[in-house]
Parts: structure tokens; sequence; C-alpha cells
């Protein structure tokens, strides 16, 4: 991991395109002096089969240049290495002109969103002038309505340095147009090309980052097949570097990760940074040159990053997609993928297209789908996919939240679910936040309209409950949050509560949830039972009589029973101890004052000593020690008991 070049900054990264054995190669050595052909069966055949790296330094900049194969059986790595450019150089040999890479390689760059570039004729010293012509119009039809329409045309033979200086000036200019920047706070994503060993260092994986940062030290995951380990060094262009950027190539060397368990096609990344999913939602579009539409439910090859796994597209409110046409779809994969939202995204057929390859679509990522978006889905997600679809964090993070209904959304997990940056994200959270638009409950944030709909749906549920139990006082809020929905987190049923008990609807008595103006009402059977049942719980004393004796000692059936029990709880009138045994509540309160007492005198507690202070046996000792275990007045160390640091001392 050690080597020569310094390591500036990149200012722009530029792939080269175009038909195998074209030139591409002879071309970026020309300019950079770096043969990027390292691979002895790459320098045999004469072609590029993986993909090579170079850098050029020019007075505004360092320009990271990724040499990618020309031959159609390496279209992935080709793809792999046109993600993320800003700027493509498509080259046509002058003796061939253009030819199926050729503009399968153009769409590609086209649905990954590269937007600037030329063209650069190499071999031009094998031509005479007219063909050179002949062929210059040929490449002007090909690009015709793409992003290169219009680009300049530029020549170049090999050991003519008028050509590679004129590439140089082009770039030169170029880096002077503004780009869009790739962003340092998103998610780190490193999609790995290679995987390999050296000697004294261990595992070593390389990769174009795609957003983020990471450096040296870092924890970091390698999905989706979850190997864990840290950071030991970080390489861009041969040098050591700290901290390695978005759009920079990097040798990463992984410490407690063995490269048996990764692999071409994985993602480096930090813990929880990205999601893995099989399903997600994105704007697909069908290159114009093929002239072929995409049908629905269409099965394909998809490529992200270096990754590469089979699908099937369903497209959302469309039957078929012409070419030219973009469109919402859902894009159904056969295995699992780690997700940046935004990141681009290429789709292959199995079948060739006239003059064409393989290349059926391509698009823009936008979110992981938890479900397979059916017709009927069409309309409720009808709001995300619009948002998705535009650029406004507000609207993409409410749509998200409102899309998650009762499951809500956890802040930390916006940058995983949607193309924005952190400081995005935060600012569209607390704009809506001030407007009522979302509410946060601990980490998850629920929708306005989500929580009014619970408020509505948990006022009818304490209603009917009223009028289904009306001596009761009321719903636990563990009860009326398993009413309203089982899945529904604990902390956005208490958000609920709050805000029931803020607008008045609702009060507590004890434990008890209630609607304003509810009074308990006991018919005369029931009060008797309380009666009954409070009556031998006391005469009772600390050693009360089981619940299931209770029956005979009050000529009670055991439901009338069960259900004066559950009212005493709820007037507070007793206390339940264990699953056999109620205590009239005022005895044991009196038996925790006195054992408090004895502990601040004594400081521990033996059983025989707790037998003493309760005058019973260990039928009822036992249940009593750990009731008051349980509710941390005490603390059993080993045969003793001693008082808890966190009760009152008085």
């Amino acid at each position: 991991m050690e080597g020569d070049s310094d390591a500036r900054a990149v200012a722009a990264v530029v792939g080269t395109a175009g038909h195998v054995d074209h030139g591409k190669t002879t071309l970026v050595r020309d300019l950079t002096g770096i043969d990027t052909d390292r691979l002895g069966e790459e320098r045999a055949r004469g072609i590029s089969i993986q993909l090579g790296f170079a850098w050029l330094d020019l007075p505004a900049g360092r320009v990271a240049l990724v040499d990618v194969p020309g031959h159609e059986r390496f279209v992935r790595e080709m793809i792999a290495g046109a993600a993320g450019l800003d700027l493509v150089l498509l080259v046509v040999a002058a003796d061939e002109g253009v030819m199926p890479q050729t503009r399968e390689h153009l769409d590609i760059c086209e649905l990954l969103g590269v937007r600037a570039g030329a063209v650069v004729l190499t071999k031009v010293d094998l031509v005479d002038e007219d063909w050179l012509m002949l062929v210059t119009e040929d490449v002007a039809e090909a690009v015709r309505g793409t992003f290169l329409e219009g680009a300049p045309v530029l020549r170049h033979a090999s050991g003519d340095p008028s050509g590679p200086e004129a590439v140089r000036a082009f770039l030169g200019e170029a880096l002077a147009t503004p780009r869009g920047e790739r962003s340092a706070d998103r998610p780190f994503k490193m999609s790995l090309d290679r995987v390999f060993t050296m000697r004294g260092f261990g595992t070593v994986v390389t990769g174009t980052t795609a957003s983020g940062t990471l450096s040296a030290g870092d924890a970091v995951v390698v999905l989706p097949g979850g190997a864990t380990g840290r950071v030991r060094g970080v390489q861009v262009h041969h040098a050591s570097v700290g901290t390695v950027g978005p759009g920079e190539r990097a040798a990463v060397n992984l410490q407690g990760i063995d490269h048996g368990r990764v692999g071409r096609g994985e993602v480096l990344t930090h813990p929880g940074a990205l999601e893995v999913a099989s399903m997600f939602y994105a704007s697909v579009t069908v290159p114009r040159g093929p002239g072929v539409a995409l049908a629905d439910g269409a099965r394909v090859l998809v490529h992200a990053g270096t990754a590469q796994v089979e699908g099937t597209v369903a497209l959302i409110g469309r039957e078929e997609l012409p070419a030219g046409e973009s469109a919402p779809a859902q894009i159904r994969l056969d295995g699992p993928m780690a997700i940046l939202p935004g990141e681009p995204f290429v789709a292959r057929g199995f079948a060739a297209l006239p003059g064409h390859g393989h290349t059926v679509a391509g698009g823009r990522l936008w979110t992981p789908a938890t479900r397979r978006h059916r017709r009927r889905h069409t309309h409720e997600d009808a709001a995300l996919i619009a948002a998705l679809a535009g650029s406004d964090a507000e609207a993409m993070v409410e749509a998200l939240v409102a899309h998650a209904a009762l499951v809500g959304v956890p802040v930390g997990a916006l940058t995983r679910r949607l193309p924005l940056t952190r400081a995005a994200a935060s600012d569209a959270v607390q704009t809506l936040g001030e407007r009522g638009r979302v509410v946060l409950a601990g980490e998850i944030l629920l929708h306005r309209d989500t929580l009014d709909r619970l408020a509505r749906e948990a006022v009818a549920a304490l209603e009917e409950h009223h009028r289904a139990r009306p001596a009761l006082a009321g719903l636990s809020t563990e009860e009326l949050r398993t009413r309203l929905h089982h899945g529904l987190a604990p902390e956005l049923a208490q958000v609920l509560v709050s805000r029931l008990e803020a607008d008045g609807q609702v009060v507590r008595r004890g434990d008890a949830l209630a609607m304003a103006g509810f009074t308990p009402r006991l018919d005369e059977h029931q009060s008797a039972a309380c009666q009954a049942v409070a009556a031998a719980l006391s005469q009772g004393g600390l050693s009360p009589p089981r619940v299931q004796d209770l029956p005979e000692l009050t000529g009670l059936s055991a439901a009338a029973v069960q259900e004066a029990l559950d009212l005493l709880l709820l007037d507070g009138g007793v206390v339940r101890v264990s699953r056999e045994l109620f205590y009239d509540a005022g005895q044991l309160s009196e038996l925790e004052a006195r054992l408090v007492a004895h502990l601040r005198e004594h400081g521990t507690i033996d059983t025989g000593a707790f037998k003493e202070l309760t005058g019973t046996s260990r039928k009822w000792t036992i249940p009593l020690g750990e009731y008051f275990d349980r509710v941390r007045v005490t603390l059993r160390v080993g045969d003793l008991r001693r008082l808890r640091a966190s009760v009152d001392p008085g």
C-alpha cells in the first residue's frame, strides 16, 4: 500500500467510452503516460478486460481518468466505470466509424446521467481526409439528440502529440465549467471492483467512491454480505491519505475481514449507513436509439455500481414505455443489493437490440421499497412518487413519512432512504416539525395525518370500552396501543396519548386512560363483589388468600372475583404481588415503610429477618421479596437484600 504519487484532490472524473479496439487505452496512455492495461491477458489480446485508472494533472486541477473495456462481453465493467463520471470521451476509430458498442456506450452514459464530454476520433493517420469527413458525419448522426450533440470532435493519432494536447486543452476548459458536486455529507459508498491480499497488509479492496467520506480507523461493513471490520489504511492514486472523499479512486486496507468473505459487486460503507433491499422505486428511461419499448414485467439485468442482479421492471401506471420516454417504476431484484438513493443504474435485456447491444433502460434509483407495488396501491403511492421525482427535500421527507403510516420513519434512516444530504434532511425535519406536518416520537417520525387518524381511532376505542365495561376506569396505554395496532411503536403510542391529554379529550386516572367526563359506574352486584373481595384480602393481612381461594371465601363465582380484582386494581385499592396473590394497598404500603426503615438501620435483610418483619411463612415472604425487588425498592445480593440507591432517603 505504498506509492510515489501525491494525493491531490480530484477536480473531475473523466471516462472513455467506445467500441472494442478503438484506441481508448492508447489515448489514455498518450494523455497521462500511464498504461492502464495491467493484466497480461489484456496486453496479449490488445483489449481492456477490466477497468483501468490513471490521472492527469492540469493547471485547473487533477483529472481522474477511467479507461473502460469496449468489448460487448465486458459491458458490466463499462457500466461500473461510467457511473459517476463528470465527462466522457467517446472514442471512435476513424478506420471503422460508429459501431454497436459505440452506440450502447453512448446510451449507457446518457442513462447514467453523464451530461458533458467530447468525441475523439482515433487512428486518424490510417485514413484520408475524405473518409474522415464521412466518419465525422456518421458520428454527428449517432450523437444527435444526446448530450454529445454539438460537442467538440477531436482527433488523435498514436505518436502525434497534437492529439493529446487538444484533449488536454478541452479538459482544462471543461474544469472551468460548473458541475454537480458529489456530496461528502451523504452516506459513504464505495462499489468494490477488486479484492485481493497483500503480504503484510491483509485484505485490500478497490473501487470508486460514490458519496461520503472514509477515514483510517473507521468501522466498516461490506454489503450485502455483512462482513465487518475496520479501515487500516487508505490510498488514492498510490499515495496514502487519511481520508478519501466522494468521486475518488481508492484502495482500502481492511482489518478484521478475510478476503474470502468479500467480493466484486459488493459495497463498502459504514455500519447502518445504507440499506440492503431487493426492491426499489426508480425513474426509468428508455434510450432513444434502439427504438424498442420497455414492457411492464420485463426481465432485465440490473447494474448499479459494480453490482449486477437479475430482476423485473414493474412500470407504475404504464403497460409499456416507448423509446425516449421516462416513467416511475418498481424494480424487483432476484437478490439483495446495497442501495444508495439517487444513484444511477442501467438495465440490460437478454436479447441484443440491432446495432445497440443489450441496454434497454436505465435511470435514477429513488428509495428502497418495503412492499410490492400493486395497481391498487397506485393512488396511495402517488404522493411519494411525485415527491421523489422532484427535488424538494421537505416534500420528500413528508411524503416518505406519510407513506410509512403507523410504522413511521427513524430520523437516522432518512439519508438511507432518500437522495438527501444529512443537512438537507435535518433542515427538512425541523421545518416540517415547526409547521406541524410531522411529529418526532423519540427517534421516530410520524405524519400529522397519521396521528390524527390514530387519535380518532383511540377515541373510538375508549368510547367502545366504556360502553362495554362501564364499571372499569378505562384502558392502560399498552392496552390502547395493542387495540389500535399491535405493531405501533410504544414511543408513538405515548405521543398519541400525550396529545389526547393535552387536547382535553382523554384523562388519566392512575394507570387507566378514560374519556374526559367519564365516571365508572358499578352496578349493585359489582359493588357487592368488590366489597367482599376487598374485605377478604384485608382480613388476611400480610397472609392474604390466593386468588383461587377467594370464590369459596366470598361465595362469588371465579368470573365475579376476577372482575372485582380488576376493578379494585384500577381503583388502587389492591396491589398485585404475584399471579396468585393480591394485597390490600394500605397494608402493603405500611410493610414497605417498615422494610425501608429496617434497611436504613441495618443495611441488609435476610430471609429469616424478613419473615419476622412480615409475621408470615415463606409461602408469602418469597413473593413479597420478589415484588419489592421488581418495584425497585430492594436489590437482591446473594441471600441478602439491600435498599436501592434510588429510594428516597426520606
